[in-house]
């Protein structure tokens, strides 16, 4: 029996039949993508790869696929197989293809939504209010990177006054989620910051995942301390933002909101005294207009009675005079009973009565504008302070300074700085000019 000879096209053509009948309709498949390659026709042409295989790939330009897909991306594509018989390879034609894992993660993220929203725990009534002016920050995120240093800039630039104490965080991969909330207890514990900001940059879905975590939400919720969301970038959005008190677009965004510029606070110091003067001054105008309505209104009062009392004896004593004489006796009788009770009556006795209750309330008066002077001198006097503890001037003479660079610019960071620079040190009652030998950075 003679031995068949395939030619070329005739193995090519069995396998590819071999190969529908094998697999006849869409199968799926998972790899990571390399060679990512878009034609110039529009179609893409990639490979599928794990660890010790590859398979090539086939996007045709009227599939209706995103086309954002990079090399080191792990999917998972729905395909059917092809021989291509020019090369005598096999390969996926894809209809279909998506990150692999994203999917089931975001169904797991909506529920988690959908259940903690029903609970209430997004409610803006919940929501815990930020301090005007916080004195101290705590801050949860990676102690390396740019996170850190991008909100302690911001905080020094508006209020450099502030205390900023770090939680060194973990906040991606496996166990994050208890190194954040960990943050939370310490602080939630040791009551000595007045906001807390929990902190990340950008990543992908499944890096910022970690703020998905429900214990993590509950934990946010039950803090005393006010929470700003900070994580990844503005069009990023985690369950962490959704129960914390204020969401921030950015992390430096959030150090932004926390804090007013210092400026602007030494202009509502300003505009607060000028209003408790103010107030002050209309109080008392006030306060003076009352009492001399009520001494008014009490003369008044008194000289009505009088005057009906004089019109009543006048007429008695125009009765007695065209009375008969059989009548004096009654009629002096009534004159002294007249007499009796004009003077038990007598608008004297009120006058000294009344006298006597004016200068009872003008005592009262006069110790309720003492004491609202005092209370509104007293906290003219803290506002004072305050505003003197927030001058530059103060901050220097309590033993800092402030570092320029010959062109008079304010020195935020080493990195404004090089070797042999020269730098002018302002302190409280001097300049100091130096030159600068080493520069070493500090890492938070």
């Amino acid at each position: 029996m003679d031995e068949k000879i395939f030619t070329v096209t005739e193995l090519t053509e069995i396998l590819k039949e071999t190969i529908s009948k094998k697999f006849p309709s869409l199968l799926k498949i998972t790899g990571e993508i390399t060679n990512w390659t878009l034609s110039g026709s529009g179609h893409i042409y990639f490979s599928l790869k794990d660890e010790s295989s590859l398979i090539k790939g086939i996007i045709w330009r009227t599939t209706n696929i995103k086309k954002d897909f990079k090399d080191g991306d792990k999917v998972i594509a729905t395909g059917y197989l092809s021989l291509y018989e020019k090369q005598g390879t096999y390969q996926i034609i894809i209809t279909e293809m998506k990150i692999s894992g994203v999917g089931e993660l975001y169904e797991k993220f909506l529920k988690l939504k959908e259940k903690l929203e029903k609970e209430g725990l997004f409610d803006k009534g919940i929501k815990k209010k930020l301090p005007e002016y916080p004195l101290s920050i705590g801050i949860i995120t990676s102690e390396t990177g740019s996170v850190i240093h991008d909100i302690q800039n911001v905080l020094k630039r508006r209020a450099p006054y502030l205390k900023k104490y770090l939680f060194p965080a973990t906040v991606q991969g496996e166990g994050s989620e208890k190194s954040i909330i960990k943050g939370l207890q310490y602080f939630n514990k040791k009551k000595n910051v007045d906001v807390i900001i929990i902190a990340r940059g950008g990543g992908s879905f499944e890096d910022l995942f970690v703020f998905n975590d429900e214990t993590l939400a509950r934990e946010i919720v039950k803090s005393k301390i006010p929470i700003i969301s900070a994580v990844g970038h503005e069009t990023d959005f985690t369950i962490c933002d959704f129960v914390s008190d204020i969401r921030a677009p950015t992390p430096s965004a959030a150090a932004e909101i926390v804090v007013k510029n210092i400026d602007d606070i030494f202009d509502f110091l300003s505009r607060s005294k000028k209003d408790l003067k103010k107030e002050l001054k209309n109080r008392i105008e006030q306060t003076k207009k009352d009492f001399l309505n009520t001494k008014k209104n009490f003369f008044i009062s008194s000289l009505v009675p009088l005057n009906k009392k004089k019109e009543m004896v006048g007429f008695l004593l125009e009765e007695m005079e065209n009375s008969l004489e059989g009548k004096i006796k009654v009629i002096k009788d009534r004159k002294e009973y007249l007499k009796n009770e004009i003077l038990k009556h007598s608008p004297m006795l009120k006058i000294l009565e009344k006298t006597k209750f004016v200068g009872m309330i003008k005592n009262n008066l006069n110790n309720i504008i003492k004491t609202k002077f005092e209370s509104i001198k007293k906290e003219t006097e803290i506002l004072k302070t305050n505003l003197n503890n927030l001058n530059p001037k103060e901050i220097l003479k309590r033993g800092y300074s402030i570092t320029l660079t010959e062109k008079g610019r304010i020195v935020k960071s080493v990195k404004d700085l090089s070797i042999d620079t020269n730098i002018n040190i302002l302190i409280y009652d001097g300049n100091i000019k130096a030159n600068v030998k080493s520069i070493e950075e500090e890492k938070l």
